[in-house]
């Protein structure tokens, strides 16, 4: 992300929506409602949402709960619930990010046309059916990886057809204000039993279960009833679910993961939190 092509009078109109939100309370999403009004009000935008992401993986069919929601009521609300009951990937912007390999802690954000082309977007059912017919259009979206497999905050701004569509400016917006204030922004945190629970069905799951308990496939096979076949088709469903290629690999990313480095270097004993976000994205501290 290029910090040259920052508008400054944007910089100084989020500087102060951000002082703003300092001083409201966290409950009831005051804060964060404030954050994402005022930030579609700096982009221009007339739609946001801000919210956590639990399948967000290739292949993954994508499943967010919503946090704070802007400007989805009325004649939006369809496109709304579109996503919501199709999943996230129906979305094929949404579905170019959730291809990408993850990094956890880094924030990722893009435009729309620099994840998927015009023909590609405006041929997609979901656009084609629900999003247009709300007069939105053009998007650009920001995403934060979480140590959790499959899980991300995300941030997804959206202007009317008729409005010229974001630029890289709008873009390295959205970007300093998600690397820089996702604190403020309250959104839940994903746990690692959401991530065990993600769109698994009850035989996938306990087989799940049986694999982090050491059993071998025929022992599987045994407990559950089922061919040893079925539990190597069950396996690889796991494996594509949480982004591995082994069972050493599956067992490592869900058992292991207090015993593993970090991939970054560790923050000094007594930083803030916003030194921290700042060091994982190599970025210094603009905000307070």
């Amino acid at each position: 992300m290029a910090a040259d092509s920052l508008r400054s009078s944007q910089v100084r109109v989020l500087v102060r929506l951000v002082n703003e939100a300092h001083e409201l309370p966290e409950w009831r999403g005051a804060r964060t409602r404030h954050l994402l009004s005022g930030m579609c009000r700096i982009l221009g935008a007339d739609a946001g949402a801000c919210v956590l992401e639990c399948d967000f993986r290739p292949g993954g069919r994508g499943g967010f709960t919503a946090a704070v929601l802007e400007g989805w009521d009325g004649a939006a609300r369809p496109a709304l619930e579109a996503l919501q009951s199709m999943g996230s990937a129906c979305n094929p912007g949404i579905r170019s990010l959730m291809d990408r390999p993850p990094v956890p802690g880094a924030v990722v954000t893009a435009l729309r046309r620099e994840l998927v082309g015009d023909r590609a977007w405006y041929g997609a059912p979901y656009v084609e059916h629900y999003l247009r017919p709300t007069q939105l259009d053009d998007s650009v979206y920001s995403i934060r990886w979480s140590e959790v497999p499959g899980a991300v905050r995300g941030i997804g701004i959206y202007r009317g057809r008729s409005e010229r569509p974001f630029d890289e400016a709008d873009r390295e917006l959205l970007h300093l204000f998600h690397a820089e204030c996702e604190a403020l922004l309250c959104l839940p945190e994903p746990t690692e039993e959401a991530a065990l629970g993600v769109r698994l069905t009850p035989r996938e799951r306990q087989t799940l279960e049986l694999l982090l308990q050491g059993f071998g496939d025929k022992q599987i096979a045994a407990r559950l009833g089922i061919s040893r076949f079925t539990v190597n088709q069950y396996t690889k469903t796991l494996y594509r679910r949480f982004g591995v290629q082994s069972r050493t690999a599956l067992i490592a990313r869900l058992l292991g993961r207090q015993g593993q480095g970090t991939r970054e270097s560790a923050p000094p004993r007594g930083s803030s939190a916003s030194d921290r976000r700042a060091q994982r994205v190599g970025r210094p501290t603009l905000f307070p």
